[in-house]
């Protein structure tokens, strides 16, 4: 991967259309950019770290290319705050992360920062789950939001008839949202 994983992310968010954004995520599927997605849409995937963005130097005057590490290399390391079995003291866990966005370039610990609190789409608004479940729909083993689905899916769907006028099968559940947190 030539591109830092900030630089795919601007291009995707310039991108015009909603194709050119899918032909952009498509072809750069590389493993660090699937695991930004992983971490930051998997409710499941939580980093053992507090939240918010950490006390940490951000050196805006470095040109791309003139860091100390990308987030390609450091990708590796993420066990440390994901794995429960890893026991770092927590002061210790944090310096370590701290640590690591400060190699990174400012733009990449920015994501580094917002996939930690799962708000990406906050830096980058066009890069939604839908368009994300979209461009690689096998990262994704949990249904989509209740927000997320598109209206006309749901209204040519049972669900989109009074609760009255279904028939009900054993353990069918009410409605959608029932759905969604039976998974």
């Amino acid at each position: 991967m030539n591109k830092l994983v900030s630089e795919l992310f601007d291009l995707v968010e310039k991108a015009k259309s909603r194709e050119e954004k899918l032909n952009l995520l498509r072809s750069h599927d590389f493993p660090v950019v699937r695991a930004m997605f992983s971490l930051n849409y998997n409710p499941s995937f939580k980093l053992n770290l507090p939240d918010g963005a950490p006390p940490f130097k951000r050196e805006t005057d470095k040109p791309i290319g003139y860091h100390q590490t990308s987030l390609l290399l450091e990708l590796r390391r993420f066990y440390v705050w994901m794995d429960p079995n890893v026991t770092l003291p927590k002061v210790k866990r944090e310096t370590l992360f701290i640590e690591m966005l400060e190699g990174l370039h400012f733009t990449e610990a920015d994501i580094v920062c917002a996939v930690k609190d799962h708000e990406l789409t906050k830096i980058y608004p066009s890069l939604t789950e839908s368009l994300v479940r979209e461009a690689y729909p096998d990262i994704f083993p949990f249904p989509p939001k209740l927000e997320e689905v598109e209206p006309k899916k749901l209204e040519s769907s049972k669900e989109s008839l009074p609760v009255s006028k279904r028939k009900k099968t054993k353990n069918q559940p009410e409605n959608v949202g029932q759905i969604l947190i039976q998974g």
